[in-house]
């Protein structure tokens, strides 16, 4: 059984109220009138109790009673049957290994308790209750690891605390803002490479201190670093600019986990193009950070091909080299090694980076969309653009009567099956409107 049993109110209050006396006032609370000090001391289990008035619990309360008239009002008066203690216990030992605050998995860890408990002349608690069900379950576990839980160091407040002072003083402990300024990113992973590169520290240390479940996190998180300043020093060029990337955390961390995992001779030049991504994110898609580079490839061809056809888009012409020859199937559309340097040079050029960021994510999504299996018609309608873009660069003086006369066939077979497909008439506006365009070198 993780509770003991209580003793009575009378009992309770005399040895508090002695081990208050005997202890020396040096632990500072905040009442409504101003703060001020109170004695600390040891406190044996069965003297302290859940407070049923505990904001934590207020919701859960209310929804176990169901509404029922009176029934917190009863509660209250039976604060210390075994009967209350038990369903707030049950409770408070979830709410303690909550992931959002889990202090029964600290507890457990350290086997230390590293600030006071506070309660009332009563013993009810008043600060520090999911502590108390958190070392009662591992009491019960384990009694000799956990010894030191049998009394717990509480801070104890005067008789005749009022009720608007203990509702001030949960308020001000539990509710109030964390005045504690958190660690950026970068931050903290500036003091991860101080402490195991200039200090020295062993990972061992590291990774206990930071709570790291994997001992590769620590490496992990020193590469995204890296990659960070190599995007400042070399693609920015502006080294150590850290504040520009405090938004920029899933986008760094995404590419610098799909880096390795790509064909070494592909990974220069999707850094390239992932920092032109990260450097321009604010004129880009938000939702980028869920998708290649960032994230894994819809399919394992997925970055040589889109690097095939952004080698196109941008003008580049496919040339033949000798690397190409006994190519693994992963690298049979990958560009050969000067094809890639350029596209990688393009990507770094500090003109049109917002034009060129655009045209890469056009890129990545045309081809994201051809490869969702069975979506027929999305690969038609992005085909359908692609040709429209075509035509838009051509003017009718730059066809020749064959050429004209082989389009002019095309654009009907695509419009009589068009006009099929949708039910319309084969002569649309639109259809007219690509006729015209191709006739008009005739006029």
């Amino acid at each position: 059984m993780d509770l003991p049993r209580l003793l009575e109110v009378s009992t309770r209050r005399q040895r508090i109220a002695s081990a208050a006396a005997q202890a020396v006032r040096d632990h500072w609370v905040t009442l409504h009138d101003g703060a001020v000090t109170i004695p600390a001391a040891p406190l044996a289990q069965e003297l302290l109790v859940y407070r049923v008035d505990n904001g934590r619990l207020l919701a859960d309360l209310e929804e176990q009673l169901g509404g029922e008239p009176g029934a917190l009002a009863r509660l209250h008066a039976s604060e210390d049957s075994m009967e209350t203690q038990t369903l707030l216990h049950g409770l408070l030992v979830t709410k303690a290994g909550d992931s959002r605050g889990p202090i029964l998995q600290e507890l457990q860890r350290l086997a230390v308790q590293t600030e006071p408990l506070l309660v009332d002349n009563d013993g009810v608690v008043i600060n520090g209750n999911r502590r108390l069900a958190a070392m009662r379950r591992l009491l019960a576990e384990d009694p000799q690891r956990y010894q030191r839980f049998h009394t717990p160091l509480v801070a104890i407040l005067p008789p005749g605390v009022s009720r608007a002072d203990l509702e001030f003083l949960e308020a001000s402990l539990q509710m109030a803002p964390d005045t504690k300024l958190a660690y950026g990113w970068l931050e903290r992973r500036l003091k991860l490479r101080e402490q195991h590169a200039r200090l020295g520290l062993a990972d061992e240390w590291i990774q206990e201190a930071y709570r790291l479940a994997d001992p590769a996190q620590l490496e992990q998180e020193l590469a995204e670093l890296a990659l960070a300043e190599t995007f400042l020093e070399q693609f920015q060029r502006q080294p150590r600019r850290y504040s520009s990337l405090e938004d920029a955390e899933p986008l760094i961390v995404g590419l610098s986990a799909q880096l390795p995992l790509l064909p070494k001779r592909l990974r220069p030049c999707w850094q390239a193009l992932g920092f032109l991504l990260i450097d321009r994110r604010a004129e880009l898609d938000g939702g980028m950070a869920k998708h290649f580079p960032f994230t894994a490839p819809p399919v394992p061809l997925f970055p040589a091909e889109t690097l095939s056809r952004l080698a196109q888009e941008w003008g580049m012409e496919r040339e033949s080299s000798g690397d190409e020859q006994n190519s693994s199937p992963l690298l049979a559309v990958a560009l050969p090694r000067a094809q890639l340097r350029a596209l990688a040079a393009v990507a770094a050029d500090g003109q049109g980076r917002s034009t060129r960021a655009k045209e890469l994510q056009d890129v990545l999504d045309t081809l994201r969309m051809q490869c969702r299996q069975g979506q027929p018609p999305q690969r038609l309608l992005i085909n359908l653009r692609n040709s429209r873009k075509l035509l838009a660069r051509v003017t009718p003086d730059q066809l020749s009567a064959e050429e004209r006369s082989r389009l002019q066939g095309e654009l009907a077979a695509i419009a009589a099956q068009g006009a099929q497909l949708l039910g319309g008439k084969r002569k649309s506006s639109l259809w007219k409107r690509l006729m015209g365009r191709v006739r008009g070198g005739r006029r």
